[in-house]
């Protein structure tokens, strides 16, 4: 059993108990909405804030969903309804948690549950897309998981929509209630406005700061023992054996034993890679992903998803970043997701002074959402990021590097530790 499955198991009980109060213990009625709303809310600040952190992220997991039902129609529109999905949620929950306004913001609560609980439902029968994405890049669950979850949470939706004109809130003036709306707005548009023109304010990504990349690029292989099952011709009973004690050399004992099945069991199971589908390959179809990320010294990759869509005038800084580079014999190389054709192309236009490389543009997009962005690595490890509207100086790096030194410590002795 899962941990998440855990917890949703314990949230469902207190789900049921905080039912079991409202609508047969008229005494604690008030006490068992007033706990609904604060649960209802925080999950819904939680969850409309992990997404609202990584619009672009919460708008490719709608692309995903589009592509399923087969409303392709709709894809121009995925990132505008990602950014109200997202302020929608927090803002119901934020409003909510405050319990102002609760005959209009109950319904929020409500409806958001009444529509996604038959969803999930359907994406848990059918599994169009493997992730519902309701909690971000910070927590993956499976579709059934998802479900469970709904259920536990639309029945605090409901005690809370139940008991909804009777939240009592006037003794907080009209303008105060206002303020809280209007705060909410502030703060939901603020947190995507910022992800979308740099990067994800919070990253949740294998790709942040500190990871060793080297290592999440690898799937966990799979550990197991293998016995083997003797009869023993003399007693009639079977005898386990593993590879090493067997008695091969025995031959008078081999004589007595007749084989009969072996057995195996698990001691760890395979688990796949937390970053997988990613591999960095040159115009002649080359493997360049191990040379490129564990270069022992520090490195930058430019992440460069389309070239048709990037920011061209940034590559003119690059230039001369990668330059500089040079002199120091730093690696400095581009990653993108184009054909080979919109690389030439774009190689034409912009006359990179470093080598450009291919890898999946899906994969790109989990690294960093800006186009470009840029990554410092150093064996492996993950030191820095940028967008392109927030890169750094050649010069700044270099002044950076005792700091950077540190990390790369601190890292790495963490790693080992572990």
């Amino acid at each position: 059993m899962s941990n998440n499955l855990i917890v949703i198991i314990i949230l469902g009980a207190f789900a049921l108990l905080d039912a079991a109060l409202y609508f047969f213990v008229p005494s604690m009625r008030k006490n068992a909405a007033v706990f609904a709303r604060i649960i209802i809310g925080v999950v819904f600040v939680f969850s409309g804030f992990v997404k609202s952190v990584d619009p672009l992220g919460f708008t490719y997991k709608i692309h995903d969903y589009l592509m399923a039902f087969k409303l392709t129609w709709l894809l121009p529109a995925a990132s505008t309804f990602a950014v109200l999905a997202n302020l929608a949620e927090f803002l119901i929950g934020f409003v909510v948690l405050f319990g102002i306004r609760m005959r209009f913001f109950a319904w929020g609560t409500f409806l958001f549950m009444i529509f996604f609980t038959p969803l999930t439902f359907y994406l848990a029968l059918k599994n169009p897309v493997s992730d519902c994405g309701c909690f971000g890049d910070f927590l993956i669950m499976t579709n059934w998981e998802t479900f469970f979850k709904n259920l536990v949470f639309i029945t605090f939706a409901i005690i809370v929509f139940s008991y909804r004109t009777r939240f009592y809130d006037r003794m907080v003036p009209s303008w105060a209630k206002n303020f809280i709306i209007f705060m909410g707005i502030a703060i939901g548009l603020g947190i995507q406005g910022y992800a979308l023109r740099y990067d994800a304010l919070i990253d949740f990504r294998p790709w942040k700061v500190g990871n060793r990349i080297a290592d999440l690029v690898v799937p966990t292989m799979e550990k197991s023992e293998i016995k083997l099952v003797y009869k023993n011709n003399k007693t009639g009973n079977e005898e386990l054996f593993t590879a090493e004690t067997l008695p091969w050399e025995d031959s008078i004992r081999m004589a007595n034993l007749t084989f009969v099945d072996q057995r195996k069991t698990v001691i760890q199971p395979f688990k796949e890679a937390p970053i997988h589908d990613f591999n960095i390959s040159s115009s002649m179809g080359e493997n360049l992903t191990d040379p490129i990320i564990t270069i022992p010294g520090y490195h930058f990759l430019v992440i460069a998803y389309d070239l048709e869509a990037t920011n061209k005038k940034t590559f003119e800084s690059l230039n001369s970043f990668a330059q500089k580079c040079a002199v120091d014999s730093t690696s400095f190389v581009c990653i993108t997701g184009s054909t080979p054709n919109e690389i030439a192309k774009f190689q034409k236009e912009v006359n990179p002074k470093f080598p450009v490389y291919s890898a999946d543009p899906t994969a790109l997009k989990t690294i960093i959402r800006s186009n470009p962005g840029i990554l410092l690595l150093r064996n492996g490890y993950i030191m820095d990021k940028w967008a392109h509207r927030k890169m750094i100086s050649y010069e700044t790096f270099k002044s950076l590097i005792k700091d950077y030194d540190a990390d790369y410590a601190k890292y790495s002795s963490s790693l080992t530790i572990k």
